[in-house]
């Protein structure tokens, strides 16, 4: 009598568990930072000292960096040696453009009159990449060599890859947009 009862019991925990099994995305920048895109991309920007992050994976010759993105199109990374980048190269990857077609690897040259010139390294296709539903989750690699690459968080080969002109690993770091807002969470957990 009391076995159908404990395996009525055992079923109903293991759907109570199945149940509640459906995580929610947003736990997924538990822990992060935020960033809000209120200027955009020829906007003078806050520079961020990447040697202020705490969750930054430092393994010497390449360091890893997670990051999630709230939005539609076109997030901007943007990297530099320098906490003012006037006058100097900068490196860029772009998560989402033309559309939230592509992601782009690129070297910048912003001059003090803000006019700037742009160099791609690489181009990759990666539809429907950013979502304004749910935080898209990446990890960031830099090497000392200057060469960077984009993965999706939890994933072992990157869908970008590229070395700058300039070989630029960063000390500062900051995010923008193109046009539409976005929002970014840095200096997430591991």
């Amino acid at each position: 009598m009391f076995a159908p009862v404990a395996v009525v019991i055992f079923i109903a925990i293991g759907l109570l568990d199945i149940a509640a099994g459906h995580s929610n995305d947003f736990d997924a920048i538990k822990g992060c930072k935020q960033y809000n895109t209120e200027l955009g991309y020829n906007d003078p920007l806050e520079y961020i000292p990447t040697n202020s992050m705490n969750n930054t994976v430092d393994h010497g010759e390449f360091k890893y960096y997670k990051i999630g993105i709230l939005g539609t199109n076109d997030a901007v990374i943007r990297m530099s040696n320098h906490v003012y980048p006037y006058d100097r190269n900068v490196s860029e990857v772009v998560l989402g453009s033309h559309n939230n077609t592509k992601s782009i690897g690129r070297t910048q040259y912003r001059n003090s009159s803000n006019e700037y010139k742009n160099n791609d390294s690489a181009r990759a296709m990666s539809p429907n990449l950013l979502s304004p539903y749910r935080p898209v989750m990446l990890k960031l690699k830099i090497w000392a060599t200057g060469k960077k690459e984009v993965f999706h968080y939890g994933q072992d080969y990157p869908f970008l890859g590229f070395i700058d002109g300039s070989k630029i690993v960063p000390l500062y770091m900051t995010f923008t947009k193109v046009d539409k807002d976005l929002v970014f969470f840095y200096d997430c957990p591991m």
